[in-house]
């Protein structure tokens, strides 16, 4: 008798670098990894993040929430996820949980969260799901294996396959491999992010000799990086501590995650030279290495705040040395080569990764790639975590390099079903993300829509009164020149509202002196602003 085993569909994450959320329903259950962010490709008008549409998820079913890691994009929307569906079951491993336990208690909300390691086994219709331990560039990070007789999936969206690691486990591909052996069928979806890129990712280890190079230099040092990335602060904490050197941080974002690595036991921070910012008696002391948030350039970044002389007892000279332990994440270039050029201005050494090797993705390249696949063997393979681009191009790796492999391509809200030994695709309906402003607010799109035209063209706010016939006219975003054409703005609203519309309803007036303002700005201005009238 035939039977569906399974079905696989991704709601963020596919397509898009973000927004994670991949969903695997079975006969009675539906298992969500993990629910994250996007961030807007562009920074305006306040907007927060992005969240994947959940209104396809099958609440029929029990739903258990699994976590593979702590990265944002992976959990910094499930309070969203939590607060639609309060009675799921989640899951994380130790980092994970206490950031997502830290983000429960800021928003005054209370959930269980179970903590696994990598011998959990969750057994549910005739598969089980197993944390596989694979290194990324945050400690505790998991693929995922569904293992079935039938079908075993490999599911890893974010990880470098980093056989000699700083400070945890090499990549346990052996777990993979004994799993696969046990199913007929095998398929594997693997991360895509770094698929152009030809050679190998370069583990954490590998970066000790150039950091050092740069720590032992008797000369103040800034270094900046992903605040995640526990294990290189760790290495570098320890290169200064070799160093005699004293370590401040300057940044929310470091300091929380060295308040969680401390938490969870990941760093000793008692066992280093770490002094607090404010304590500093001379801040020109080059035997303080200063440790900064703000590596793609964010405009509340340390970072931005340092290089343009806005961080209090921080002036920056000639005689220091500004270390970009990172990489841009694209879309962020613009912003972080205008803080090169200005540190180049005052004379700072500026070193960066195309210098030194300072800075190791948390992704595989093309030779990672071959290293995993060679070991594991999939028959199935969907390419994941990537646009589309990336997608299109992993699928012409696996077609070329290993031809015997079937490679399936996916987007969000398209998926597979397993059944009789065949994978079928299935098609949803396509939902765009939700986008959160504010105090984790939803807002529509047609909200950000009329923001834009306010930005774009600026703003005339007119008040009007019935009996008086007084008129009120406040431009915003306009020109000053507008001003001194207010007398005869105010003059062509008065013979429509009270004129030519004298005897006409509320409603209608308050529509025509819209018009008509509207209609009075394109020979000044070239464009229409947006007009907003009152009447009372």
């Amino acid at each position: 008798m035939s039977h569906e085993l399974i079905k696989i569909y991704p709601f963020g994450g596919v397509a898009e670098i973000g927004s994670n959320m991949t969903v695997f329903e079975t006969k009675t259950q539906v298992t969500v990894l993990d629910y994250g962010i996007l961030f807007p490709y562009d920074d305006f008008f306040n907007l927060n993040y992005l969240i994947a549409d959940t209104t396809q998820l099958n609440t029929q079913k029990p739903i258990v929430l699994f976590i593979t890691h702590g990265h944002e994009d992976h959990i910094g929307a499930i309070i969203h996820f939590l607060q639609d569906f309060p009675d799921i079951t989640v899951y994380a491993p130790r980092l994970a949980r206490e950031l997502i336990l830290s983000k429960l208690e800021k928003a005054k909300l209370s959930y269980k969260i179970t903590e696994y390691q990598e011998d959990l086994k969750l057994s549910f219709d005739g598969f089980t799901l197993h944390p596989v331990h694979v290194t990324h560039s945050i400690p505790d990070t998991y693929g995922v294996i569904f293992s079935h007789k039938e079908l075993a999936i490999l599911f890893i969206s974010d990880f470098k396959f980093d056989l000699n690691p700083s400070f945890e486990a090499p990549f346990n591909y052996q777990k993979i491999q004994k799993l696969f052996k046990e199913s007929s069928t095998t398929l594997a979806m693997i991360d895509s992010t770094n698929i152009l890129s030809e050679g190998k990712t370069l583990s954490e280890s590998d970066l000790l000799s150039d950091l050092e190079k740069l720590i032992s230099k008797k000369k103040r040092t800034f270094i900046t990086m992903f605040s995640s990335n526990i294990y290189r602060l760790k290495n570098i904490f320890q290169l200064a501590q070799k160093h005699k050197k004293k370590i401040t941080t300057i940044g929310r974002s470091i300091n929380h995650y060295l308040d969680i690595a401390d938490k969870t036991g990941l760093i000793n921070i008692s066992d280093y030279p770490i002094i607090s910012f404010d304590s500093i008696q001379n801040y020109n002391d080059p035997n303080i290495l200063y440790l900064v948030t703000g590596s793609q350039g964010e405009y509340l970044g340390a970072t931005k705040r340092i290089v343009t002389g806005n961080q209090k007892n921080i002036n920056l000279t000639d005689k220091d040395q500004f270390v970009f332990s990172s990489k841009p994440i694209p879309g962020n270039e613009k912003k972080i080569y205008q803080l090169y050029n200005m540190l180049s201005e005052i004379g700072v050494e500026l070193i960066t990764f195309k210098d030194m090797q300072i800075h190791a993705s948390g992704h595989p390249c093309q030779q990672d790639l071959m290293g995993l696949i060679e070991r594991v063997n999939p028959q199935n393979y969907i390419p994941i975590h990537g646009e589309t681009y990336f997608l299109r191009k992993h699928i012409e790796f696996i077609k070329v390099n290993f031809p015997k492999i079937n490679p399936i391509f996916l987007k969000n809200f398209t998926g597979v079903s397993f059944k009789d030994g065949e994978f079928k695709y299935i098609e949803l309906k396509e939902q765009l993300p939700h986008i959160i402003h504010g105090n984790l607010i939803k807002i529509e799109r047609e909200k950000i829509s009329e923001r834009r035209k306010i930005a774009d063209n600026g703003i005339v706010l007119v008040s009007l009164n019935h009996k008086t016939q007084n008129i009120g006219i406040t431009t915003r975003g306009l020109p000053s020149i507008i001003d001194q054409e207010i007398p005869k703005l105010k003059e062509l609203i008065d013979y429509n509202a009270f004129v030519l519309n004298k005897k006409r309803d509320y409603d209608y007036t308050v529509e025509q002196v819209r018009i008509a303002t509207r209609n009075f700005f394109p020979q000044l201005l070239g464009y229409k602003p947006i007009v907003l009238v009152q009447m009372v």
